[in-house]
């Protein structure tokens, strides 16, 4: 998030990150880190991205999801 680097990085321009970014926190920090919440997260991010035109590159591996 601070660097704003990553596969999202074509993203944040189009789709501001930082309610997504506090809503993850919250959600997996109440879930103990669940990747079952984590990883539908990022997936949202990257499909509104996608659907405003913003190139997203392979999240998964990285996240681990």
């Amino acid at each position: 998030k601070k660097s704003f680097q990553g596969p999202f990085k074509g993203c944040h321009g189009v789709v501001p990150p930082q309610d997504f970014y506090r809503n993850c926190l919250y959600d997996v920090c109440m879930g103990d880190g669940a990747k079952q919440i984590f990883c539908p997260v990022l997936e949202a991010y990257a499909s509104i991205c996608k659907k405003n035109g913003a190139t997203v590159h392979d999240w998964r591996t990285p996240s681990g999801c």
